[in-house]
């Protein structure tokens, strides 16, 4: 099929299959789906997605049975992963009830299901169905020692290399890098370290070794030209993107607005106070609040001073109005750039030098946006890169616009960080089709020509996704910038709660994002996304090649 640096590697690609690896090459579930639409037309390819799929998460059982029974396909892997493929397969039983744990998983009570686990496991030593349940849930409350207690127990000899690479993954995820290395390089003897580049370079990065992290990801990319997550990363590091800082060059002004949410927004404040703002302005719409926002803002407003501009209305306008509100305000509309900012975040001390490096390597993108992490477990990713994807049966054309439906046009954002933890898959700058309203950044004068957030979407929900479609639209795509990570205390995707009313909200609104947006639209939107990450791609494989990172 020729190389990544060719004119016709991508041209050549199945549609389909190029589409999702543009999107990225991480995770089980996107690898394996990729992998399971490239078997017919290129079945060299879809081998390699298969086996790295496998590989992305090797103690799981599901994926192993799924693999196990695709005919002829395991001869094609190496024998010694085949082997260890088949025997988490047969130790992986699922139980037929499981509405107990469901319900506590549901419930989100971390002792409740870390004992249940227990317990299951004393029942049921050495299946493999409740070893992965524990180290998802070891991962989603962040008590990676819990992970690595599971993961002592005594195991066959041909589990060892699952064994080791989940042990390395969360040493690595645990703080402990030199503990992580032996661990990789022995399970990479058997999976391939290219299977594994993404945890080989995090690792080797945390132990000093820059050097050893470019050249695993650039062994990766050259030996798999797919590997667009690698690639990435590789033209990232290669050029110090992951270490630049550069001041916004103009006027800036940081606008918040909050209603009822006095101590998210005190935090908020003070992580602000900490950081470096350089000449940027804050302005501060307090949405009608009545509990203790306004002692919040008298106690700030003394240590911001005049850096401060206070906005009180006597009544909640809404999420989209205050935008608009603060959009429209005379000291706002003189800055060069206005950032957007939740009321309950924690920003890094660098937040504004480092979306000015965004700014500097893609200086007209429609808006800027970043990574945001969970504030109480920050390896939870709540959001990336997003691009748009029509489900599965409705792909391509179809009615502009079905009314009678729940979903009148279908189509989402991505959603690979939500089956990862933060260790390195998300750590590169592209240009994407939307990045979170949690913080973005925009160029003033594109924001007020873009019109403002629609009050259709009000009082909350889609408006900044909304705001972004309409700016792909006029080809002002946004760009990510995943060397940025914010916390965000409101808990989002698999781990948030939502009431009825909030959730009967979102469903609502974006029933009326969907129908402000044809079918006809979003296939533009897409179309023009998939050229312009496979342009930004080959850009950067062009560089790397000259540059001697890649053979070429």
């Amino acid at each position: 099929m020729g190389n990544l640096y060719s004119d016709n590697y991508w041209a050549d690609m199945y549609a389909a299959v190029r589409r999702k690896l543009l999107i990225g090459s991480v995770g089980a579930k996107h690898l394996f789906d990729t992998g399971a639409h490239a078997l017919e037309s290129n079945p060299q390819l879809g081998v390699e997605l298969l086996l790295a799929a496998y590989i992305a998460n090797p103690l799981d059982g599901n994926m192993a049975t799924q693999l196990a029974q695709v005919e002829g396909l395991l001869p094609l892997f190496p024998s010694s992963t085949a082997a260890c493929l088949k025997s988490v397969a047969a130790r992986f039983s699922k139980p037929e009830n499981l509405s107990y744990f469901m319900r506590i998983a549901a419930k989100r009570d971390a002792v409740k299901i870390k004992n249940y686990i227990l317990s299951c496991l004393k029942k049921e030593p050495g299946n493999l169905f409740w070893i992965q349940q524990g180290l998802v849930h070891a991962g989603a409350f962040a008590d990676f020692r819990f992970g690595l207690e599971l993961l002592s127990a005594k195991f066959p000899d041909e589990l060892l290399p699952a064994i080791n690479c989940a042990k390395a993954f969360f040493h690595y995820m645990d703080g402990n890098a030199a503990e992580a290395l032996p661990l990789l390089m022995s399970s990479s003897d058997v999976f391939g370290l290219n299977n594994m580049a993404h945890l080989a370079a995090s690792v080797t990065l945390r132990l000093g070794e820059r050097e050893t992290a470019i050249s695993i990801l650039a062994g990766a990319v050259d030996a798999q030209p797919w590997r667009v997550s690698e690639a990435m990363r590789l033209y990232d590091l290669a050029c110090g993107l992951d270490q630049k800082k550069v001041p916004l060059p103009g006027n800036t002004a940081v606008l918040l607005y909050s209603f009822n949410k006095a101590d998210e927004l005190d935090a908020t404040l003070e992580s602000l106070h900490q950081s470096e703002l350089h000449t940027a302005k804050i302005f501060m719409l307090d949405n009608g609040s009545s509990d203790g926002t306004a002692e919040v803002l008298d106690k700030w407003q003394s240590q911001f001073g005049e850096r401060m501009v206070r906005i009180d209305l006597p009544v909640n306008i809404g999420a989209a109005a205050a935008r608009n509100w603060l959009m429209h305000e005379p000291q706002v509309r003189e800055c060069e750039f206005a950032i957007y900012l939740d009321d309950d975040v924690e920003v890094q001390p660098d937040w504004i030098s480092r979306l000015g490096a965004a700014v500097e390597a893609y200086p007209d993108a429609g808006v800027w946006g970043c990574k945001v992490l969970d504030h109480a477990a920050p390896a939870v990713m709540q959001s990336v890169d997003l691009h748009m994807i029509q489900p599965v049966g409705d792909e391509g054309e179809g009615p502009e616009v079905d009314l009678s439906k729940i979903a009148p046009n279908p189509f989402r954002c991505s959603d690979l960080h939500l089956y990862l933890l933060d260790s390195g898959f998300f750590d590169y700058m592209r240009p994407c089709a939307s990045v979170t309203g949690c913080c973005h950044l925009f160029r003033t004068q594109k924001l007020l020509d873009n019109g403002g957030f629609s009050l259709f979407l009000s009082p909350s929900q889609y408006d900044d996704l909304e705001h972004d479609l309409r700016s792909c639209l006029k080809g002002e795509f946004p760009v990510y910038q995943g060397h940025l990570g914010i916390r965000h205390r409101k808990r989002s995707g698999f781990a948030s709660h939502t009431s009825f009313v909030q959730e009967g909200n979102a469903l609502g609104n974006r029933y009326k994002m969907q129908a402000m947006h044809p079918r006809s639209e979003i296939l533009r939107i897409m179309a023009e996304e998939e050229r312009l990450l496979q342009s930004d791609l080959e850009k950067k494989m062009q560089y790397l090649v000259r540059k001697g990172f890649l053979a070429g």
